[in-house]
C-alpha cells in the first residue's frame, strides 16, 4: 500500500509526464465569463464540446446576461439548441438557473460551492469546474475521464465522484488541481480510453498498476 506521501510524489511524476504528452491540455469549452461557462457546462452534459462551442459562439453574442437567457422564449431556445442532446431539458435548466441568479445573486454567478449547488442543473462536478476555470479556485471536477483514469492509476479506490474528488484533493497540490483535471481528461480521450486503453504507448505506464493493460 502506498502512503499518502508516496501517492503525492507519484502525482508529481504523473503530472510531469502528462504535461509533456499533452501540452495543449485545457478546458475545451469556449467562454469569456462565468455565466458563459455555466451555460456551456449545462449544454455539454452528454454532448460533444465542439458542438456546444459551435452553438454558443453564436448564442453568446445574442444572450449576454442572465436576464437575456431567463426572458428568452422557450420555443426560440428550443430551436436554437436543438442540435444539443436533451435540448428541451437543458433549456429548462438554463432558464431556471438564470432566474435563480436574478432572484438570489443579482444576476451574477456566485463563486462558492454551496451557492453554486443551489442553481438548477448544477451538480458538484459542474460547480467545481466553474470554480476552477472561471474563478481560478483549486477545485477538482470529476468527470468520466478524471474518474476512470484516476481509478486505473490507483489514485483512488472509489467509484463515487464525490469520494474520488476527496481522494484527489488529498494528494494533488492546490496550485495543480485544475491543470491535473485537464491532463487526465486529455489522457482519457487520447490514450486511456474506456474500452481499449492504448497502454503500450502510454507515457505513464510505469506509474500505473492497472491490471487489464492492453497489448498492441
Amino acid at each position: 500500500m502506498e502512503s499518502l506521501k508516496q501517492k503525492q510524489a507519484r502525482v508529481t511524476r504523473i503530472m510531469r509526464a502528462l504535461k509533456k504528452a499533452h501540452p495543449d491540455a485545457r478546458l475545451d469549452l469556449d467562454f469569456e465569463s462565468p455565466l458563459e461557462l455555466l451555460i456551456a457546462l449545462i449544454l455539454a452534459a452528454q454532448a460533444r464540446d465542439d458542438v456546444v462551442n459551435a452553438i454558443t459562439a453564436v448564442l453568446f453574442r445574442k444572450y449576454r446576461t442572465a436576464e437575456d437567457w431567463a426572458d428568452a422564449k422557450e420555443e426560440v431556445l428550443h430551436e436554437e439548441l436543438r442540435r444539443i442532446n436533451f435540448y428541451r431539458n437543458k433549456t429548462c435548466s438554463i432558464q431556471k438557473a438564470c432566474r435563480t441568479l436574478l432572484e438570489q445573486f443579482d444576476g451574477e454567478v456566485p463563486d462558492t460551492l454551496d451557492e453554486l449547488l443551489t442553481l438548477p442543473g448544477v451538480g458538484r462536478k459542474t460547480a467545481n469546474v466553474l470554480l476552477g476555470n472561471a474563478f481560478a479556485q483549486p477545485a477538482i471536477g470529476v468527470d468520466t475521464h478524471v474518474g476512470r483514469v484516476s481509478t486505473r492509476l490507483g489514485l483512488t479506490m472509489h467509484d463515487d465522484p464525490d469520494d474520488i474528488e476527496a481522494d484527489l484533493t488529498a494528494i494533488v497540490p492546490e496550485k495543480d488541481r485544475v491543470k491535473f483535471c485537464h491532463l487526465l481528461q486529455y489522457h482519457g480521450r487520447r490514450i486511456c480510453m474506456k474500452r481499449k486503453p492504448a497502454c503500450p504507448k502510454c507515457p505513464i505506464k510505469d506509474m500505473c498498476d492497472y491490471p487489464e493493460k492492453t497489448a498492441m
